[in-house]
């Protein structure tokens, strides 16, 4: 197993492990600051199943757990049974299904299979979590006059599974939203460094397919952001990335500030350097210098070496365009 992969498998473990323990020092011991210490300071959404249950600053989510401190009924767990999607190298997404139910001594009565999402955030090999997502309010655990909960005493089986069914929709279509975030880049639309490396990996298992890798680094880009400023700058890299996509919509990533890199395993030879030149000549006509290198495999050896060769071709005409310019310095 390659170094990555043990570590995918440990953060994976770690999470499902930090899920149970949420779940038991929320709904078992009510003890908020537990969770509150495992909270993203920086970026943290918690929601609800009510449409009023919704907090997006992390403050905010860290005082309504506090305000929960003695209001939790206690709780006991079952069948749990949790998964982990690892959505990049440092976020996972854990989505975890079990039985709740309310402990006898409380004197209430409640239980229900309940769902709960949440995203973890590993900075500095230390998991934050930055997303909440449960399916019951704690407006249904009111307690009746004999015991039970009103509202939950009326709720009739087919309605429970409505609401687990409803739960489930918008647990996939917020990991839908989540890894086109994650995998996008925000500035240009175009995939980013996360998917691009994804994708190198899933290539390199196919060596029986040709693979055109074309790679783009913009000249000048430093000169405009002294010059004019980061948002003339962002403009730049905007328009570049739009005439890339015009031709390599899926097939390009934007790898670094100025960097873009296009995979083209659909066409031939031929159309891929032709529409490697289209690119070229619309960034022209719109006044954006580029230094491009491309390489060709008919069928793929190692991927990451046809990479660095598109990437020496690449610095080798950025040398060009400098030396041609008078200036021996290699700059962005």
């Amino acid at each position: 197993m390659e170094h990555s992969d043990r570590i995918q498998a440990s953060r994976i473990r770690e999470v499902k492990e930090l899920a149970g323990y949420m779940l038991r020092k929320h709904y078992c011991e009510n003890d908020p600051e537990a969770l509150i210490h495992l909270m993203d300071r920086q970026q943290l959404i918690w929601q609800g199943a009510g449409e009023s249950e919704f907090a997006a600053e992390p403050h905010k989510v860290m005082e309504l757990f506090r305000s929960m401190k003695g209001v939790v009924p206690k709780c006991r767990l079952s069948q749990e049974c949790y998964h982990v999607l690892p959505l990049s190298p440092d976020i996972y997404l854990c989505s975890a299904v079990y039985w709740l139910e309310t402990d006898p001594s409380t004197k209430m009565f409640l239980r229900v299979h309940q769902r709960l999402t949440l995203v973890f955030r590993y900075v500095e090999d230390r998991p934050w979590c930055c997303h909440l997502h449960v399916s019951n309010p704690y407006s249904e655990m009111v307690e009746g006059e004999v015991g039970f909960p009103a509202k939950m005493g009326q709720l009739s089986y087919q309605y429970l599974q409505e609401q687990i069914d409803a739960q489930s929709a918008r647990i996939q279509s917020q990991t839908a939203i989540l890894k086109r975030v994650l995998l996008r880049d925000s500035l240009t639309g175009m995939y980013n460094r996360h998917k691009f490396n994804q994708v190198l990996s899933n290539l390199q298992r196919h060596v029986d397919k040709p693979l055109g890798i074309a790679y783009f680094d913009l000249n000048g880009l430093k000169q405009v952001n002294d010059r004019m400023g980061h948002k003339a700058g962002d403009r730049l890299l905007y328009q570049a990335a739009s005439h890339i996509m015009l031709y390599f919509e899926q097939q390009s990533y934007r790898v670094g500030g100025d960097e873009f890199v296009v995979l083209d395993d659909q066409r031939d030879e031929a159309a891929f350097r032709q529409a490697v030149a289209l690119v070229c000549e619309d960034m022209n006509q719109d006044h954006i210098s580029c230094s491009v290198g491309v390489c060709w495999r008919d069928a793929r050896g190692d991927v990451e070496e046809q990479f660095n060769e598109a990437d020496h071709l690449m610095y080798r005409e950025k040398q060009r365009y400098y030396q041609d310019l008078g200036d021996n310095r290699l700059r962005v």
